[in-house]
């Protein structure tokens, strides 16, 4: 072998190998993005944390990944790096307290600019204008994404500290989040609220509680925005240990609520028309 062609092989060898190197590092990069997650999950100390683990869980099972925020980093930090905000069940009183005006602001500019929002139960509640707590309106700041009032808890279904399953009639077939869903479901109910929006409000009712049917599942767009509001608690499977709660497990809810919730991250993601 002469010595020019070693030299070309050398070189050859040497560019391979930052070929190499190159590849590595794309893929390192692609990792990366691809396990960043997407959906901010607020688990503060006034939140439930059983219906934020089965949130978890739930989304785990749907192939996104989780990241748990609490009120600091939403006044500080902001949203712009996920995709969408869930805010489970919470103690509102005093989760309304600790996201401050900054908070709330950043919540709406990220909704605006094209974010989703999912609303469980307080989650919900925290979307409105008005929230009514037996009987009595709280003086609490809300986010107001759309006009309209809840009201919890509703005795007829479980007066409190008593729980139990909710029948829900599906009563809007025509939207993506529920086209395939049956007449009815069922989800577990725990001092939960009725969604109440204004005649002038534009938002779609897409479930109703079978008691008094009372609208409980929301969906509308807020800016560039989709934002999803649920009273009760789908994400908790009441029979099954794969949300990783265990407490309600005595309880049948007729099937899992999961596909649902699947369908509604999928819509406020904007992969779902």
């Amino acid at each position: 072998m002469s010595i020019q062609h070693k030299k070309v092989c050398k070189k050859r060898g040497r560019l391979m190998s930052s070929l190499f190197v190159l590849l590595l590092l794309l893929s390192f990069v692609h990792c990366q993005r691809v396990q960043a997650p997407d959906i901010a999950l607020y688990s503060g100390r006034d939140c439930w944390q059983e219906s934020a683990l089965a949130f978890k869980k739930m989304s785990e099972w749907m192939g996104h990944k989780v990241r748990f925020v609490d009120a600091n980093y939403i006044n500080n930090v902001g949203l712009d790096s996920f995709k969408i905000l869930c805010i489970p069940g919470i103690n509102l009183p005093q989760y309304a307290q600790s996201i401050s005006l900054e908070g709330r602001e950043n919540i709406k500019k990220f909704i605006q600019d094209g974010g989703g929002y999912i609303g469980i139960c307080g989650g919900a509640i925290f979307a409105g204008e008005k929230a009514i707590w037996q009987g009595e309106q709280l003086s609490i700041d809300l986010l107001g994404l759309y006009k309209g009032t809840s009201r919890a808890p509703i005795n007829e279904i479980a007066p409190l500290p008593a729980y139990g399953m909710s029948k829900v009639n599906i009563v809007d077939s025509t939207h993506t989040i529920t086209q395939s869903e049956l007449d009815s479901i069922w989800i577990f109910y725990y001092g939960n609220p009725t969604l109440l929006p204004d005649h002038d409000a534009n938002v779609a009712i897409l479930g109703r509680y079978d008691v008094e049917n009372l609208p409980m599942m929301l969906s509308f767009e807020y800016g560039h925005g989709r934002v999803f509001l649920i009273g009760a608690h789908p994400e908790l499977e009441v029979n099954s240990y794969r949300d990783g709660t265990a407490p309600y497990d005595e309880l049948d809810d007729k099937g899992s609520d999961w596909d649902l919730m699947k369908k509604a991250v999928l819509w406020c993601l904007k992969e779902l028309n």
